[in-house]
C-alpha cells in the first residue's frame, strides 16, 4: 500500500507540476516585447488598463506586474501588468503670504515637500509669513520635488531655533539632547511600526527646518 500510494503521489506531481513555468521580469519592458517574452514561456499577457506614476520607469514601460518574477505558474495562464506614467508632473503652489506652517501642509496637499526654511527679519511682514519660495509657483516638477521658503522671523534670533531632521534617530539621546538645551519636549508616545528598531524616531513635530523657541513643544513619535 504504502509502495503505491508513493507511486500515486509521484504521478500526480509529475502531472500537475510538469507545465509549471518560471514568470520571467517584465519590468521595464513594452507591452510588445513582454507579450513576445510570455510566448516563448506558454503564458499570456494581460494590459490592465490603469497606469502609475513610476520615477524609475518611462512611460508606457511595464511598471508592476502579477504574478511577481521568479514565481511559478502553468502554462496559459495570464501574467497582469500595468504601465507606467512616467514621473507624476506637479505644478508647484504659490506659497508667499502664508503662515510657514500652511505652506507646509498645502505642499504635502501637492505631493511635494518642505525643503529647507531661512529666516531672516522682515518688520512690514507678519511673524512665520512666507516672504519668497523657490522654485517660484507655476514651475512644473517631475516626480519627489522640495520647495525652499524664505520666512519672516519677529523673535529675537538668539532665542530662536531651526527644528532638525531626527527621524530614524535613538529617541532616548534625542529626548535628551531637546531637554539638556532647554527645549520643552512635551509629548512622546511609542507607536507600532514593523521593520524598524525599538526606540527608532519615526515622526516629529515640528517637523524638521521650522523655527522653535523654549516655548514650543516638541514631540516625538518612536517604534516600539
Amino acid at each position: 500500500m504504502l509502495v503505491g500510494a508513493l507511486s500515486t503521489f509521484i504521478t500526480l506531481h509529475f502531472f500537475t507540476a510538469g507545465d509549471e513555468v518560471m514568470v520571467p521580469d517584465l519590468t521595464g519592458k513594452d507591452a510588445v516585447e513582454a507579450l513576445r517574452i510570455l510566448r516563448r514561456q506558454g503564458l499570456q499577457l494581460k494590459v490592465l488598463p490603469q497606469k502609475r506614476y513610476s520615477d524609475k520607469v518611462s512611460a508606457d514601460k511595464i511598471v508592476v506586474q502579477r504574478p511577481q518574477p521568479e514565481s511559478k505558474i502553468k502554462q496559459g495562464r495570464s501574467v497582469e501588468v500595468y504601465l507606467s506614467l512616467g514621473p507624476e508632473r506637479i505644478v508647484v503652489p504659490e506659497l508667499t503670504g502664508m503662515a510657514a506652517r500652511v505652506a507646509t501642509l498645502t505642499l504635502e496637499q501637492h505631493s511635494l515637500h518642505q525643503g529647507k526654511i531661512v529666516y531672516v527679519s522682515s518688520p512690514g511682514a507678519q511673524s512665520d509669513q512666507v516672504l519668497a519660495q523657490y522654485p517660484d509657483a507655476g514651475t512644473v516638477l517631475s516626480g519627489t520635488g522640495a520647495v525652499n521658503l524664505l520666512v519672516n522671523s519677529s523673535i529675537n534670533s538668539s532665542d530662536t531655533y531651526v527644528m532638525p531632521d531626527v527621524i530614524g534617530k535613538d529617541h532616548s539621546t534625542i529626548e535628551n539632547y531637546f531637554r539638556s538645551a532647554g527645549l520643552r519636549v512635551g509629548h512622546t508616545q511609542a507607536v507600532e511600526y514593523p521593520g524598524i528598531a525599538s526606540g527608532t524616531i519615526v515622526k516629529q513635530t515640528p517637523p524638521a527646518g521650522f523655527k522653535v523657541t523654549k516655548d514650543t513643544f516638541i514631540g516625538l513619535y518612536y517604534s516600539k
